[in-house]
């Protein structure tokens, strides 16, 4: 090649393609000093592995950018999107989409404000990857990274497939502001199927994330309103995020909740909190929640607190895939179940033989004081379910609010090591209609609270720091730092008070408890391990 055509090659390879209002479209726009002016003229680009777009930071460009599998990039050269200068550049979409993008993979999307003006319910979303693709394939690389997305009609971001288990492979969500959208902060999907065995996104991370006041609205077909919401997604990853305020409009019975997954299998949750979520119906509004379909999964070192719902729920939908397989260990929960009468720790299944199966829920600390509407408990167990173990959890509540409701026949539930206590009231525990009055008679009558005939569980107070005054982090990386509030004091019974899950039973009790220490035989009880 002669080596001007190859440098001409090798320039086009690498093109960065400068955006400024001040600009033509007439220009070549490969320097700020020839920039181009509108998105229009960034949409007509065909964009090629390694290609950059950036838009001058300070200034708000109308218009949709669009994407299509043209413009993919890959992994080791993606095509970026972003701002040069100072500050982040706005994407104004008005009434349209922020960025859409159809069949198009290996893109990187960085440091652009998305905002939708004035949308009505149900109409666009912020940052939307999609793929209509046959033969179940997943596009690689999706990566977003400090972005805001606010004031759409639909979703802030929604990532996934139409077309079978088509998806998307390497999606990464971080450190961005999620907030004012009517209908889900950030999401993903696929085509759902009760019988399929694969999924259509995988290797999904979701970290360092603000979502916040994503509103939901009325009369939705569908639940509306949640922070973060997974689905269809094997292999996902869901960390220091911070959701709060999401779901105020939404009328549905069913969702929405701050940070959650369904259909889908292997998923994290961990070291997030989880606020102030909340509801305009009778369900849900809470915390965390695995739900229809989740397998393989766990929920550990999160912070819940004043959520309308349960702070944890684990929760099987009629026709859903089978739901197995989940761990919930060293959470905290303050305050959850402020609406409609919700468990802090919550259990509903409503798909029978494809129910809930081999969920273990340990080493959690629940702190519950009376809401100002409903009844809430620290653990209620709505309907009947299969190989469910609670153990080793603080569940305190105060002035008569209720410590369990287990509802049902239970003859596979196991509660063994649980501490029960509270103050200003009556102690209340209910099992299959009837009401205790003590922890002797519940376990007397129960059978519960006992390992090999001898009585494991505790009624005695547990001698946290400052139960009940934790209140908003609103940083997630704050977490092991600032919940001393939940900690045990130096004279707690439940210090290496606990029962070793792995000799008795076989569960792995994990690394470490909330805090970061290190787990040690004998255990405590509640998600410090002291």
């Amino acid at each position: 090649m002669h080596p001007f055509i190859e440098s001409l090659e090798y320039r086009r390879l690498l093109s960065t393609y400068y955006v400024d209002l001040s600009g033509s479209d007439a220009n070549d726009g490969l320097s700020p000093a020839a920039a181009f002016a509108t998105i229009s003229k960034v949409n007509s680009l065909d964009l090629e592995p390694a290609d950059t777009v950036l838009f001058n930071g300070g200034q708000s460009f109308n218009g949709t950018l669009t994407l299509g599998a043209n413009d993919s990039g890959t992994a080791a050269s993606p095509v970026s999107l972003g701002s040069y200068g100072t500050g982040n550049a706005i994407i104004n979409s008005g009434l349209g989409y922020g960025l859409y993008s159809l069949n198009a993979s290996g893109i990187s999307v960085s440091n652009l404000n998305f905002i939708g003006t004035n949308q009505p319910a149900a109409s666009s979303n912020g940052i939307w990857f999609e793929t209509n693709l046959p033969g179940n394939i997943k596009l690689p690389y999706i990566h977003i990274d400090s972005v805001s997305v606010s004031g759409f009609g639909n979703d802030g971001i929604t990532i996934g497939g139409s077309n079978g288990k088509s998806g998307f492979d390497d999606v990464r969500i971080t450190g961005s502001n999620v907030f004012g959208n009517k209908h889900d902060g950030i999401e993903t999907h696929g085509v759902f199927s009760a019988t399929a065995t694969g999924y259509a996104n995988s290797h999904v991370y979701i970290g360092h994330n603000f979502i916040h006041d994503n509103s939901g609205y009325a009369r939705s077909p569908n639940h509306s309103g949640s922070g973060i919401l997974l689905s269809d997604v094997q292999y996902a990853t869901v960390e220091r995020n911070v959701a709060s305020y999401n779901g105020a409009q939404n009328t549905h019975v069913g969702g929405p909740v701050g940070i959650w997954a369904w259909d889908s299998d292997n998923v994290t949750l961990q070291y997030n909190e989880s606020h102030h979520n909340l509801t305009n119906s009778t369900a849900d509004g809470g915390g965390f929640d695995f739900d229809g379909g989740v397998t393989n999964s766990i929920m550990q070192y999160n912070y819940s607190h004043d959520n309308a719902g349960a702070g944890y729920g684990i929760y099987q939908f009629s026709g859903a895939r089978p739901l197995n397989n989940l761990t919930i260990r060293y959470n905290i929960s303050q305050n959850d179940g402020r609406k409609n009468g919700y468990g802090a720790v919550d259990f509903w299944n409503g798909n029978g033989n494809n129910g809930i199966n081999n969920v273990a829920v340990f080493n959690n600390t629940i702190y519950l004081s009376p809401a100002p509407s409903g009844t809430p408990k620290a653990l209620r167990f709505q309907t009947a379910v299969n190989s469910v173990s609670i153990r080793n959890n603080i569940f305190q509540t105060t002035s008569g609010v209720q410590l369990a409701e287990i509802g049902g026949k239970q003859p596979t539930l196991s509660l063994q090591g649980n501490d029960y206590w509270t103050t200003g009231g009556a102690f209340s525990l209910k099992v299959f209609a009837k009401t205790y009055s003590s922890f002797s008679a519940y376990v007397a009558a129960t059978g519960y609270e006992k390992l090999n005939g001898v009585t494991v569980g505790k009624n005695v107070d547990p001698l946290l720091n400052a139960a009940g005054t934790a209140g908003t982090l609103n940083n997630a990386d704050l977490i092991e730092a600032s919940l001393d509030a939940y900690k045990l004091q130096s004279t707690s019974a439940l210090r290496m008070g606990g029962l070793n899950l792995f000799s008795n039973f076989g569960i792995d009790m994990g690394p470490h408890d909330l805090y970061g220490n290190v787990l040690t035989d004998p255990y405590s009880v509640g998600a410090n391990e002291a």
